[in-house]
């Protein structure tokens, strides 16, 4: 019988390297975890039946979208920033009332809720939700397949992404965000305009685009080439908020500021449970580390990723696809608020350094953090609530440390990769 010593050398070799994690297994695995995703889906589905007017429908935060809809639609969008008139569009949905959810997002973000109340609300769901996830899904597999046109990630894999499924069970927009991420940094290399248009959308949601201008901004002073990318982003972006300001009027935007103040104390007073977030300040705050502190280690942090990414895409010049892995694992970062449905934003990064990986060959420990970190939305805000152990900021870092050291390697400096998704065998 080997000493235990041998044993757990074996062990720690079989974790190191991972030989076992291949893309046969990976398929499997996937496979069996949407199959799990898809019952417990229909079990809520049985549980809440979003096609029923109920007190607890399906669909969760796309409440507060649908309730914005009908004060916009009603002639009243300004309102949907009037916690108030909200709260009752939203009581006036169902039969009974429940907790209220707020409407924090900018007018431009109105404008795409703006005719979701023409539906019911349970096919106005599943409209929304089926639409965006297949928009994200589909614009990351033509990312994939840009990257690595002969062994790009199956779509079972995508799937069994935990992110999607928390996403839908939240009817957030977490795949919308991926959506324009992915469509944008898929065609920034040859379509930068247009591509600069579509990544000018994340206006509608800014905590997850303050990324943007100091990568953007790095990458054009390194290459003029890209400054098509950075202001047709900008023009974009404004030209979203000049639309809004049409549509909601003055009104609309003073309401939204004067609801910001809310917003801000949801954050600052724990309204939210700081365990529910995914942030470093958020981390900190479970713990109870006073707030300014945990503001002031969050803008170090914030100031370090933006910085990095910045320095990385002016000095190493990377194609818009690995600019794209470089952005998000920065964002997911430097922000402040984030919750575990916009980790769906995360699957670019992964994919990106799974599929270069397999390419020039995963470093020690590299193939399981990995792993890791493609579980993390399932596990992170248990482990946060309950054991008061707040391991995203960990994992987000280490994912971003990998996406900059494979940048500055030199190991992404062709977009066009030839060889089939193989990693080793066991």
């Amino acid at each position: 019988m080997p000493p235990a010593r041998l044993i757990l050398g074996r062990l720690i070799d079989a974790l190191r390297r991972a030989d076992w994690l291949n893309a046969e297994r990976g398929r499997v695995y996937s496979l069996m975890g949407v199959v799990a995703f898809i019952i417990m889906a229909l079990w809520f589905w049985l549980r809440f039946d979003v096609f029923a007017t109920g007190p607890e429908p399906l669909g969760g935060d796309f409440i507060s979208f649908y309730a914005a809809s009908k004060l916009a639609l009603s002639g009243h969008a300004a309102d949907a920033w009037n916690p108030a008139a909200h709260a009752i569009a939203e009581d006036s949905l169902f039969r009974g009332t429940h907790g209220y959810l707020a409407f924090f997002y900018p007018p431009p973000y109105l404008l795409l809720c703006w005719p979701l109340a023409l539906l019911p609300y349970g096919w106005s769901a599943l409209v929304w939700m089926a639409g965006t996830t297949a928009a994200a899904l589909g614009l990351l597999r033509a990312y994939f397949r840009h990257l690595r046109p002969e062994g790009a990630i199956p779509l079972v894999v995508l799937l069994a992404f935990p992110a999607v499924w928390i996403n839908i069970g939240c009817g957030q927009n977490g795949a919308l965000t991926l959506a324009i991420m992915a469509g944008g940094f898929l065609l920034m290399d040859r379509r930068p305009i247009v591509a600069g248009l579509i990544l000018g959308l994340m206006v509608i949601k800014p905590q997850l685009a303050i990324g943007l201008p100091f990568v953007l901004g790095a990458a054009a002073l390194a290459d003029p080439k890209r400054w098509r990318v950075f202001f047709a982003t900008g023009f974009s972006a404004l030209a979203m908020c000049g639309i809004a300001y049409l549509a909601v009027g003055p009104a609309g935007y003073m309401a939204f500021f004067a609801n910001s103040t809310y917003a801000r104390e949801v954050l600052n007073q724990g309204l939210v449970d700081p365990a529910l977030m995914q942030s470093f300040y958020a981390g900190l705050r479970v713990w109870n580390i006073p707030m300014t502190a945990a503001y002031a280690a969050q803008g170090l942090l914030s100031a370090g990723a933006l910085s990095t990414a910045a320095y990385v895409a002016f000095r190493y010049r990377p194609s818009g696809l690995a600019l794209g892995a470089l952005t998000i694992s920065a964002t997911v970062l430097a922000t402040p608020f984030l919750l575990d449905y916009d980790l769906l934003v995360t699957a670019l990064p992964l994919g990106w350094l799974v599929l270069t990986g397999a390419k020039d060959g995963f470093r020690n420990w590299e193939k399981l953090l990995l792993l890791a970190a493609f579980l993390l939305p399932l596990a992170s805000r248990k482990l946060a609530v309950l054991l008061h152990l707040p391991i995203a900021p960990l994992v987000l870092l280490i994912v971003f440390a990998f996406v900059v050291r494979r940048i500055m390697t030199a190991e992404t400096a062709s977009t066009t990769l030839h060889k089939g998704w193989a990693p080793a065998q066991t």
